[in-house]
């Protein structure tokens, strides 16, 4: 399964963009570790922003029966990292600007605290505990924030 994602990613990136390259997975079980910043890994920042909170809650849509793909970086050169459906519930704290990569902290324990909810007094690299990756805007929309 993993070469077969491997192999469509691939594809999409010799033919298309990010967005193309999230293609539909089927979910995956088990928990897949949060990527060391290494080689092609992109961390998450949280920003301050003259008081206000760094990051915004999204949710996943349009996976429909498949799984948006969750990368290490704001590119899909590295292989997936985890798979969200919708009805996910993300952060959304960082961007960038050549691409529509957006980067997420997420968790799939309920009662979990991300450490996101409250203003940063400077830049800084979002170190958990809770997950974070990047995907395609467009497979997120706010619901706050």
């Amino acid at each position: 399964m993993k070469a077969m994602i491997a192999g469509t990613a691939l594809l999409a990136l010799v033919t298309g963009s990010l967005a193309q390259a999230q293609f539909l997975a089927q979910p995956q079980t088990g928990s897949l570790a949060q990527p060391p910043f290494v080689g092609a890994n992109r961390p998450v920042m949280l920003k301050a922003d003259d008081g206000l909170d760094p990051c915004a809650l999204g949710e996943i849509t349009g996976a429909g029966e498949g799984a948006i793909m969750v990368f290490p970086a704001d590119d899909t050169s590295p292989d997936a990292i985890d798979f969200l459906s919708d009805g996910e519930r993300v952060w959304m704290c960082d961007s960038d600007d050549a691409s529509d990569a957006i980067g997420i902290i997420y968790t799939r324990e309920p009662d979990a605290d991300c450490k996101v909810g409250s203003p940063v007094s400077a830049d800084r690299v979002y170190a958990g505990p809770c997950k974070s990756g990047w995907i395609n805007s467009e497979w997120v929309k706010v619901i706050a924030g």
